[in-house]
């Protein structure tokens, strides 16, 4: 067992501060279960999100040590240790409503804005495995929020739809039984795809590895290509990866 001090940002509705906890941990113990032993036994004014506990519902997203972005679920504490210390704080780029807990639905409701269901075409064609292929990853969003919290975009665009959107956008474009087609991609460029700046944050977030910013690269190529996408982005950075 090893003792480290969790640090919590708080909030109250009103008022923010820095609480302190110290608790025990082995190498198998999840910042959830942490939080949820503090809650528990120490102070069950803390306020927090947890319901799968399996990396399935994405609910229990947080901010640690003022830079990464995970789910508390998955991930282990030994791997978030410094100098003794994890430090825990909300989301970013979201309002917060208690503690650790965030309004989702700022970019819940988004996904609305882009028509994020399936439309079915009338008459069905048959899949086969390299049609899944096409969006077998992205199948795998959760909603979690993360990489909505990482994007630096919102600071100079806040109407702009968010990596969240732009997955499911390619999702459903890429499924041949998906009525919509192109007009998805319109629905992308009215969502201000363009004002994406390809950081990359989104993918190298991601808690599920889906490629986050080539599926949004991958929308403007086409769009713009087709001349369905005619305004011009942020410029995003001058080397092919990203940087």
């Amino acid at each position: 067992m090893e003792s480290v001090n969790i640090k919590v940002k708080r909030f109250d509705g009103n008022r923010e501060w820095i609480d302190e906890y110290r608790v025990d941990i082995d190498e198998r113990t999840t910042l959830v279960e942490v939080l949820m032993n503090i809650h528990d036994n120490v102070d069950p004014t803390l306020s927090f999100r947890v319901q799968c506990r399996a990396a399935i519902c994405g609910t229990c997203a947080v901010k640690v040590n003022g830079e990464r972005h995970i789910l508390a679920c998955k991930t282990k504490v030994k791997e978030l240790v410094k100098e003794g210390e994890v430090f825990v704080e909300p989301i970013s780029n979201v309002d917060v409503i208690k503690d650790l807990v965030t309004d989702h639905g700022q970019f819940l409701y988004k996904l609305k804005d882009v028509k994020a269901w399936f439309e079915p075409v009338e008459e069905f064609q048959p899949v086969y495995p390299e049609d899944l292929q096409k969006f077998d990853k992205e199948t795998d969003c959760i909603l979690c929020g993360v990489c909505y919290s990482i994007c630096p975009v919102f600071e100079m665009d806040k109407e702009f739809g968010g990596p969240i959107n732009f997955v499911k956008v390619f999702r459903f474009w890429k499924d041949k039984n998906d009525a919509l087609g192109d007009e998805r991609i319109a629905l992308a460029d009215k969502n201000h795809i363009t004002s994406c700046v390809h950081c990359k944050y989104c993918t190298f977030a991601c808690p599920k590895q889906i490629p986050v910013e080539q599926d949004i690269m991958q929308i403007e190529f086409y769009g713009k290509q087709k001349g369905i996408i005619k305004q011009q982005g942020g410029g995003g950075f001058s080397t092919p990866f990203g940087f």
